[in-house]
């Protein structure tokens, strides 16, 4: 009786401190939030705010300048390595996406896309309409000459010697292949003359990042997502396109199953091996956890570029410590580094690529292929070291050797050693990582605009939508499920309707400006999807400063031009198309517009439109079709690859049959929203 006498105080004061502690740290999250709520007020007037989205990078010869390719000041940013200073700033007509430069350091190619979405401000207003490659003049910044390429022009590749160039034509879903046999003489100087498009290669949807074998005979090329029907399917692989450039005859390399946001590609200074990054889906499976990658894993795969065949994938996390969208992959000159960009955990892999190799075919059998299950169970630890950067998004890298003999001419007796540059999108910053057995960031720290970025509200919310930090162990971010804030294609089974009914990932664009959210309306907004999905999904506690900021984030998206609309500007039979399906489309015989409608084409409201299944018979929320061109597969289960079999085969609120013409121009019309 005594010890109880005893004992009820203790638990009296622990349950009173408990309780008190509980009270205080709620007090402090509300201070915290208030005081950030107050700071970001403070940058949120337009004239403060500035950035410079930096997005890629080239190192020249010599290693003495680096080009960075500034995306929301259209601009690219010439630094001295060796004293880390801006030595010139090129303005450009448009964003910049990709840049390569020649073997003598002397000219720069750049791929610009005005219809590449800015949430700066002050951000210069395209002076051309339609996308470009442009060459210019390293030294005077002098733009030699443009020529317009496809939708979303990325990832330009040069030649070995230097004839042609490659670029993935991203929302155009093909690579185009330039031609630049001439030369010109200006003055005394000899220049590239401008380029002639020759070749249009199809590939799947979205090619991302292409890369050329020394010999030039192959181009690599990741497609970011599958095009594949999703309903009932359980089996969905991504592809890698191999591209011979003497026919542009193209074969396709199969990779795991769930394979998605295929991104960097680079390829082994002796042309044997190919390395491409991407992240694998367990979409097949209910997504109650996210511990040990249930969701989600993050990989590298290589290819055998001998035999046409894809011999391993390796995951890239730890298993407690995941590495969240893998985003690009360098090769050192010697072939023994290869360095990965983890955009979503702020760090680097920094990889021993022979000993890979070696781990890998000495280690266990494979597993079978279920859901995001890579080739081997074990990861790259034995060969992977991870270095973190001092800035947030590291996505671009780009290798270089730093120089110690002399501060002229670099000779046979300089010290050198390799490095990674690093630029960090989100911090207007690029990292030196040094390059060895045991790597680590030299500290050196480039600042690209001299000062740190101040962002408005709307960008912290992009950085965020992209932090796998706010996940669980950092196996994903918003962006792995949704890039560039829109669809992965896949289906998935989320528990907030039920289990065993998935559906298809839906884009973030409009999605506050339409409630409800989700297929069902099971969210009465996305305000509230939002903070539901870091704590169901990322199986963390939302803070809501972050959800704000990706809620404002989220509301700022605009969608992009439709590719069709440029398409039809020189096809008058495609105008006349559009235009005859618009009339369908608004028209008795269809009533489409009864429920897409106004300005965003949705009425807001649940329908039952006869595609109902046992799984799911519940009705429909009504999506927007602004940007339906980039959400393929469709219908809630993503059981239609195109417009025209939804509209054929799916007979889709339609009230008398209409011809296989009169569908295309339907087609067509829903294409340009």
């Amino acid at each position: 009786m005594q010890k109880i006498f005893v004992l009820v105080p203790i638990l009296f004061f622990v349950c009173f401190g408990y309780y008190f502690t509980l009270n205080l740290y709620a007090e402090e999250r509300e201070s915290a939030i208030k005081t950030e709520m107050e700071h970001i007020s403070e940058y949120v007037s337009e004239s403060a705010s500035h950035w410079l989205g930096p997005c890629d990078a080239e190192i020249s010869p010599d290693g003495k300048f680096l080009y960075t390719a500034c995306t929301d000041t259209a601009e690219i940013i010439k630094t001295e390595t060796y004293f880390d200073s801006v030595s010139a700033r090129f303005s450009l007509p448009a964003s910049p996406t990709g840049v390569v430069l020649s073997r003598n350091g002397r000219f720069l190619w750049v791929t610009c896309d005005p219809a590449q979405q800015s949430l700066l401000p002050s951000h210069p207003t395209p002076t051309i309409p339609n996308p470009v490659l442009l060459c210019l003049e390293t030294e005077s910044g002098r733009v030699l000459w443009s020529v317009e390429c496809g939708e979303g022009p990325q990832s330009p590749t040069l030649s070995p010697d230097e004839t042609q160039i490659y670029l993935c034509a991203r929302f155009s879903n093909r690579v185009e292949v330039f031609q630049m046999t001439d030369t010109q003489t200006t003055g005394t100087h000899t220049e590239p003359a401008p380029a002639e498009l020759i070749h249009k290669i199809p590939m799947i949807r979205e090619p991302y990042a292409c890369a050329l074998t020394p010999n030039g005979k192959t181009l690599v090329v990741s497609n970011l997502l599958i095009n594949e029907r999703t309903a009932d399917e359980f089996y969905i692989t991504g592809k890698v396109a191999l591209i011979d450039t003497e026919t542009c005859a193209t074969e396709w390399v199969d990779f795991p199953n769930g394979t998605i946001n295929m991104r960097g590609v680079c390829i082994s200074p002796d042309g044997n091996y190919a390395y491409i990054l991407h992240s694998m889906g367990s979409y097949a499976i209910p997504t109650g956890q996210v511990k040990g990658g249930w969701i989600n894993m993050n990989s590298i795969s290589f290819i055998d570029l001998r035999t046409r065949e894809r011999t391993g994938t390796l995951t890239l996390d730890h298993y407690t410590f995941a590495a969240a969208n893998p985003w690009d992959v360098a090769c050192s000159a010697d072939g023994k580094w290869l360095v990965v960009t983890h955009a979503g955990t702020m760090d680097v892999s920094v990889i021993d690529r022979l000993a890979m190799h070696i781990h890998f075919e000495n280690s266990l059998a494979p597993y079978p292929a279920i859901g995001a299950t890579p080739d081997h169970a074990e990861d790259l630890i034995p060969t992977q070291k991870r270095v973190f950067t001092s800035g947030r998004g590291p996505r671009a890298v780009v290798i270089g050797y730093e120089y110690g003999g002399t501060d002229d001419k670099n000779t046979e007796n300089d010290v050198s050693r390799p490095i990674a540059y690093v630029v960090n999108t989100f911090s207007d910053t690029v990292d030196r990582i040094v390059l060895a057995d045991n790597p680590f960031n030299s500290g050196r720290t480039i600042l690209l605009s001299g000062k740190l970025p101040r962002p408005t509200i709307q960008r912290r919310g992009e950085s965020l939508f992209n932090d796998g930090q706010l996940c669980f162990e950092q196996w994903q971010s918003c962006a792995t499920c949704h890039p560039d804030a829109r669809s992965d294609g896949l289906n998935w089974d989320l528990l907030n309707d039920g289990s065993g009914n998935p559906k298809s990932s839906k884009s973030m664009l409009y999605a506050h400006r339409t409630p409800p959210a989700m297929a069902v309306g099971v969210r009465k907004d996305a305000e509230l999807a939002v903070r539901k999905g870091v704590e169901s999904i990322h199986f963390m506690e939302p803070r809501e400063k972050d959800a704000c900021a990706m809620d404002a984030y989220l509301t700022a998206l605009e969608p992009r031009r439709a590719p069709i609309l440029r398409e039809a500007e020189t096809d008058a039979e495609l105008h006349a198309s559009i235009q005859r399906g618009r009339r369908l489309f608004h028209g008795n015989r269809t009533q489409c517009a009864l429920c897409h409608t106004g300005k965003y084409y949705t009425d807001g409201r649940l329908h039952g439109v006869g595609t109902a299944t046992v799984h799911e018979s519940r009705p429909m929320d009504t999506p927007t079709l602004c940007e339906c061109w980039r959400t393929a597969p469709y219908l809630h289960d993503g059981r239609y690859v195109t417009i025209f079999e939804l509209l054929k085969e799916g007979k889709h609120g339609f009230t008398v049959p209409l011809s296989d013409k009169e569908l295309r121009d339907l087609e067509a019309y829903v294409l340009s929203l």
